[in-house]
């Protein structure tokens, strides 16, 4: 095979522990979101972790015009509030993943995959599970056996941003701040002593007052954690999934009311749920964790190691993009590349934009040559935008460096001082006057 390099797109930061798992495996390197488009070149694969953003959307466009293979590898669950109820003004675009940019996107498990073939990606979803978790321990599926001495240890978690809109927010606390002052008033449960282990976002540990656990957010962390609780309570998070992989029970903390993309056997609705829920997490019924591992079998594939499926969903890709590198037309990749045996035929007409965004006029226009013509439009303007604003803020920049020189000189300074100071008894006498 001709050579092609893998680019995994973002910072170090932001990807390196995404891509740790393939070490061996495939050989790939870290190339920024900025600069993928003038290194990347047809025949290659890009390995987005993230389509929310305009510098991965813009980079995934350009990449899929040069026949570049585009790859979004999903690392966590979906999550109703991230999806349809994020703030429209926010940085993230409001529409991902409806479609997926990307060629391709790596599921963590069939019930995504359904998710996101409903959202008109059924010739794009692959099913490949975590990568990440393949080091993860498999504890026996048997009932655990405590000294009644022996403390009962809860980890009370939220996900990274456990929230979207400030109303979220106040919910996501108060459902925290009910869990504590539960705690509070609970030394034991069961003949039990009661022991939390706090692990939340930071803009949340303040207000609760609380030691918070959550320092390295790469996974080996948690991992440590998870090995020495037994059990969860969680917002929805993927770290619902990692839990229910150690066999802990999982309760979802939801005041929010919405679908659940991953199903619990426990869900925390309002402050009445928590303590029959917390005293069952104690000693979960079994017929509760067999639901728990019917629906982990659902969320997260697990049939072979991840790492793997993902390597090798990689190089068929490699190899279908340099057989069609000079292609004129864009690159168009088969559905279910990696044989699962699971491919669900959906059509797009069951997702339709303008029913589910009634909110933008774009979405009414059904005429492709038209939304094309708006879609060039509309860059063009950014583009225009954008030198307007460098210009503007070259002109302030200099202004600010004018206005220095002048307060620092040593005649026209203090006249400058005195013109404000004598401009603010003015303003105080209208003040005045006015009364």
């Amino acid at each position: 095979m001709p050579e092609s390099t893998v680019h995994f797109v973002g910072t170090e930061a932001e990807v390196a522990h995404h891509a740790a798992p393939l070490d061996g495996k495939v050989a790939y390197q870290i190339t920024t979101a900025e600069s993928i488009v003038d290194v990347a070149a047809p025949g290659e694969v890009a390995v987005f972790y993230s389509e929310h953003f305009d510098r991965f959307r813009n980079a995934c466009d350009e990449l899929k015009m040069k026949n570049v293979a585009t790859l979004y590898m999903l690392d966590g669950i979906l999550e109703w509030r991230n999806a349809w109820e994020d703030a429209s003004d926010g940085p993230a675009c409001p529409f991902t993943m409806r479609p997926v940019l990307s060629h391709k996107v790596a599921c963590i498990g069939m019930s995504q995959k359904r998710i996101l073939d409903s959202w008109g990606n059924h010739l794009k979803t692959e099913v490949v599970g975590v990568p990440r978790f393949d080091g993860l321990p498999r504890p026996p599926k048997e009932t655990k056996q405590y000294k009644a001495a022996e403390p009962f240890r809860i980890l009370v978690a939220t996900a990274k941003t456990p929230a979207f809109t400030e109303q979220q927010a106040e919910r996501v606390l108060g459902s925290l701040t009910d869990l504590k002052d539960f705690f509070q008033r609970t030394s034991s449960l069961n003949g039990r002593p009661i022991e939390i282990v706090w692990r939340v976002a930071d803009s949340i540990s303040a207000k609760l007052e609380i030691e918070n656990t959550a320092h390295d957010l790469t996974g080996s962390e948690l991992a440590s954690q998870l090995a020495n609780v037994d059990a969860v309570v969680s917002t929805a998070s993927t770290l619902m999934i990692e839990a229910m992989l150690f066999d802990l029970p999982v309760a979802l903390l939801d005041y929010h009311n919405t679908p659940a993309y991953v199903k619990t056997a426990w869900r925390i609705g309002c402050r009445d749920h928590i303590q029959p829920i917390v005293v069952e997490l104690t000693d979960p019924p079994e017929r509760k964790m067999l639901f728990q591992r019917t629906e982990l079998s659902d969320a997260a594939y697990s049939g072979t190691n991840a790492a793997d499926r993902m390597a090798e969903l990689i190089v068929l890709m490699q190899k279908f993009a340099i057989e069609h590198a000079t292609d004129p037309a864009p690159i168009t990749f088969p559905a279910d590349m990696l044989r699962s045996g699971t491919s669900i035929s959906h059509s797009n007409s069951q997702f339709n934009h303008a029913e589910l965004y009634p909110e933008f006029d774009e979405f009414r226009i059904d005429d492709r040559p038209e939304l094309q013509s708006q879609l060039s439009h509309a860059r063009r303007e950014i583009t225009h935008l954008k030198n307007r604003l460098a210009i503007r803020e070259s002109e302030l920049a200099h202004a600010h460096e004018i206005f220095d020189r002048i307060n620092q000189h040593p005649v026209a300074g203090p006249l400058v001082k005195l013109g404000r100071w004598w401009q603010g008894l003015g303003n105080n006498d209208q003040g005045q006057n006015k009364q």
